[in-house]
């Protein structure tokens, strides 16, 4: 397996999150650590990726192969819930959530899958304390290869 950067793989998974046909997603301006600070003018079906800690595997690392890595990514999502259709938006958030993961684990996508295998961990939601809007939490898991020459 060749090598992949993180913010490669990052921008690949954004990609692929904006492609899904119908879904309206939006990639946030923010970081993924202040995501809940999206504006409510934009924060409806934004999204944003967080690369989280990574753990090098019992595998060799050369500067020829790079180094094998398990890497924890999150997607969060935002939903508005509307006050008159509470159940239905929430059911709706939970469909745009399954519609990610398919998407997020379609092997066939050959540009997202390059170098890398991704493997489905978890699945979150919380109401925000307003109640306006559901946030989303999908947990992966990333096996790929980090170079290790500039």
């Amino acid at each position: 397996m060749a090598t992949v950067k993180l913010s490669i793989i990052r921008s690949r998974v954004a990609t692929a999150v904006e492609a899904i046909v119908g879904a309206g997603l939006k990639q946030s301006p923010l970081p993924y650590g202040a995501f809940g600070r999206t504006p409510n003018s934009i924060a409806h079906k934004a999204f944003s990726i967080g690369m989280g800690g990574s753990n090098a595997q019992d595998d060799r690392q050369r500067p020829t192969e790079g180094a094998m890595l398990q890497t924890d990514m999150d997607i969060k999502v935002s939903f508005r819930i509307r006050p008159l259709a509470q159940l239905v938006d929430v059911d709706a958030s939970l469909d745009l959530e399954n519609t990610i993961i398919a998407n997020v684990l379609d092997r066939t996508n050959t540009t997202l899958y390059q170098n890398l295998h991704i493997k489905l961990l978890s699945t979150n939601r919380q109401l925000t304390d307003s109640g306006e809007y559901m946030i989303s939490t999908l947990s992966f898991e990333l096996l790929h290869f980090i170079p290790l020459t500039t």
